[in-house]
């Protein structure tokens, strides 16, 4: 099954924010992966609200060929162009099957981690999502939403979590559509209280 990678790296408190070289080096390890082990076809997006951020958003056939990369004798020497830039913040999988099922043309694309409190609050969040989908499809178009629930856990804890990857033409216009949701619709503002915790990025694709 393809997996989607999702990982959050950090630009290095002395490297600047505009500094080529970050990008050069996930361009870098980009080429050097699609050479020696997969072609992941990565994107690079950076936050709107905090640049030292950058999401790299990139297509492997399964879990298990993206572990047994991370744990080969290799992963240091394609890793090696960013290591000095960039540091580790965190890596989600969920189900994908293309790159192309990702909003990648939009001007803005909105990253959020959403985790469930509990099954029952993940019952609930699942009704209540579900019913203003096609809204919010319909909100996106012709970017669309792309989300899957959390596939890499490996038994370390019962909570439930959802990342949703949605594309804007800015970032005022997901924040109204979300603020409209919770004025209209009295459920959709208790949605919330089915989360553990949320957080949510507006990021630029790095290569345009």
């Amino acid at each position: 099954m393809p997996v989607l990678e999702v990982l959050q790296l950090k630009i290095k408190p002395d490297i600047s924010l505009l500094d080529p070289a970050i990008l050069t080096s996930l361009q870098a390890v980009r080429t050097s992966l699609a050479e020696k082990i997969h072609p992941t076809h990565s994107r690079f997006y950076q936050s709107i609200e905090d640049p030292s951020l950058i999401y790299v958003l990139g297509l492997w056939t399964s879990l298990s060929q993206h572990q047994d990369f991370l744990s080969s004798a290799v992963r240091a020497e394609i890793l090696a162009p960013q290591e000095h830039l960039l540091d580790f913040s965190w890596c989600v999988h969920i189900p994908l099957g293309k790159m192309e099922d990702l909003p990648l043309d939009a001007p803005v694309v909105a990253i959020a981690r959403i985790k469930v409190k509990s099954e029952q609050h993940l019952r609930l969040h699942n009704e209540i999502a579900g019913r203003y989908r096609r809204v919010l499809e319909e909100r996106t178009s012709p970017f669309g939403v792309a989300d899957g629930w959390r596939i890499d856990l490996d038994g370390r804890g019962a909570e439930n979590e959802n990342l949703i990857i949605t594309g804007w033409e800015k970032k005022e216009d997901r924040l109204a559509f979300e603020a409209g949701l919770r004025e209209k619709f009295e459920d959709n503002r208790g949605l919330r209280d089915h989360w553990e915790s949320v957080e949510a990025s507006h990021t630029r694709d790095m290569e345009k």
